[in-house]
């Protein structure tokens, strides 16, 4: 669906849907674009969506745009936010100011250019220090020494600030909005800025703001407040309505249900956001798409994220492809700051093990005649699978061989799970994915497959059909395409009508799979899938 938006000082505002109250920056003097882009975040969750993000490391030290190449390659989505820290506040330089490094702005010029958001935070040196370091070292800090500057503290203090204003004026001359997350998790007790005194803390936000945007004339900033969900207090450092311009929650758990604070947060009335987001348990098994559900049922303020990399990220984990894609997220392909397209994608999917219980048919079947080529329909497919970056959590039951990857049977250019399965007549054989779901086929008409079966290892009469079957709810209802006939020499689409399945059991999908039946009783044949979508 593509949803056509009108500019004029309103950026980005769909005409389908009426206009949030605009909310203005909290610098009065803010250029027009940052304007622009507050309207545009202050839009988003009235439509129902989320802008993703990822955050690419430290600079100098460890950033690096290969995570944001490796999304892009893999599942063909680039992430509309791109994340920066300036400072590595565990090394050690004198002076310590250098440690204040913004060399990644380049990086964040071209993904702006390129139609995305940019985001930045920094684990600064602690100012007590003469040559850097102590990012958590709190003992030996007066915090209000910060703004003193009759005191060496105050004095690096302020020329770190003015490091941090040559770094935010070398993105505002390339006309760069930046959303500015300083002292993040100050809430917690891990970093010197973290669990001060509430009224000293506020007072320290406020001369930075003030220093930043009156003296170093500083106006394509978003100031971002985020505090830790982990810990309580989430309101008692927030220096007031009139600094900051998004609130945000910083989360790292492996149960996004759980998520604290967020009724206290966006009582504030601004614009919500995940400031960092994550597994607490970093093993590649966490599943982004759980997110997606907690947006949809607990927390539908969220308008952006920014995902932590390494182990943290998406694209290590689980899922990612349909996390990317769910028509929910954002991304930087969806949104442009310099035209007036917003388009939505895709839908989220995985699924796990196999009960049979209630069974229920449904079918809708049609060919199409060639064996590389795209369905026709009536909107562009939402793609859950496509195999192209491997058989995923895919398995299969009484096989002789596989699954495997295959380009023997290809579909819009994309790879085909295969699959070895012997041929006598009532033959049963399946390939599922049996992996614990969190994703939702609601809101979806059409579950569709494109199979195939290899023309060799048939008698002369032999047949092989097949169902797209998945198995729902807490009974494991079983629904499916009733059988259809599979091509030897084209893809057949194999159609499962979701229309007529309850909203609950929709959003509780146990397991996909593609179950085929021989009619023959020859030796042994080869039946593939490809390319599996939601549609409306």
């Amino acid at each position: 669906m593509n949803w056509q938006l009108s500019v004029n000082f309103c950026f980005l505002m769909p005409v389908l849907t009426l206009c949030l109250a605009q909310q203005q920056p909290v610098d009065s003097s803010a250029n027009a674009k940052t304007r622009q882009v507050l309207t545009f975040l202050a839009g988003l969750a009235q439509q129902g969506k989320v802008l993703s993000g990822q955050f690419a490391g430290y600079s100098p030290d460890t950033f690096s745009t290969s995570i944001i190449d490796q999304i892009t390659q893999q599942i063909g989505k680039t992430p509309g936010i791109l994340g920066c820290d300036w400072a590595c506040g565990w090394n050690y330089k004198t002076p310590p100011e250098d440690l204040i490094n913004y060399s990644c702005n380049s990086a964040l010029k071209t993904h702006w250019n390129l139609g995305g958001l940019v985001t930045v935070n920094m684990h600064l040196p602690n100012p007590v220090s003469s040559n850097g370091g102590g990012y958590k070292d709190r003992w030996n800090l007066n915090f209000a020494d910060l703004i003193n500057t009759t005191t060496q503290t105050g004095q690096r203090w302020r020329l770190f600030l003015d490091r941090m204003a040559d770094g935010l004026n070398d993105l505002q001359q390339a006309g760069v909005t930046v959303l500015f997350r300083p002292f993040h998790e100050m809430n917690g007790e891990w970093f010197y800025w973290g669990n001060q005194d509430a009224q000293t803390f506020r007072n320290v936000w406020i001369d930075m703001f003030n220093y930043l945007t009156n003296t170093k004339n500083i106006h394509n900033v978003l100031w971002v407040y985020s505090p830790d969900h982990s810990r309580g207090n989430h309101l008692a450092y927030y220096p007031g309505s009139a600094y900051v311009d998004v609130v945000a929650l910083d989360v790292y758990t492996d149960d996004p249900n759980s998520m604290n604070g967020y009724d206290e947060m966006i009582t504030l009335n601004k614009v919500f956001a995940l400031g960092e987001v994550g597994p607490s348990t970093v093993n590649n098994q966490f599943q982004y798409t759980r997110w997606l559900t907690a947006i949809e049922t607990k927390f539908p303020n969220i308008t952006y994220f920014l995902a932590w990399n390494d182990g943290w990220a998406p694209i290590s984990n689980k899922y990612a492809c349909a996390f990317y894609n769910h028509h929910r997220v954002l991304n930087r392909e969806d949104m442009t700051l310099n035209n007036t397209l917003l388009t939505t994608t895709t839908i989220s999917t995985t699924a796990p093990s196999t009960v049979s219980s209630t069974t229920v048919s449904s079918t809708q079947v049609s060919t199409v005649s060639s064996s590389s080529g795209t369905t026709s329909s009536s909107t562009s497919p939402i793609v859950i699978y496509n195999f192209s970056n491997g058989i995923g959590q895919w398995q299969g039951w009484n096989l002789n061989g596989g699954p495997w990857q295959s380009n023997e049977f290809t579909f819009s250019s994309t790879d085909s799970l295969k699959a070895d399965v012997q041929l006598y007549s009532g033959s049963k054989s399946s390939m599922y994915t049996n992996q614990a779901s969190t994703f939702t086929f609601s809101g979806y008409q059409r579950l569709v497959v494109r199979a195939r079966v290899a023309s060799w290892g048939f008698s002369s009469s032999g047949t092989m059909g097949a169902k797209l079957y998945i198995k729902t709810g807490s009974s494991w209802t079983w629904y499916d395409s009733g059988l259809t006939q599979l091509n030897s020499n084209s893809a057949t689409q194999i159609v499962l009508n979701l229309s007529t399945i309850s909203a609950a059991d929709l959003a509780y999908i146990r397991e996909v799979g593609v179950e085929f039946t021989s009619s023959d009783n020859g030796s042994q044949t080869a039946v593939y899938i490809a390319y599996i979508t939601a549609e409306n």
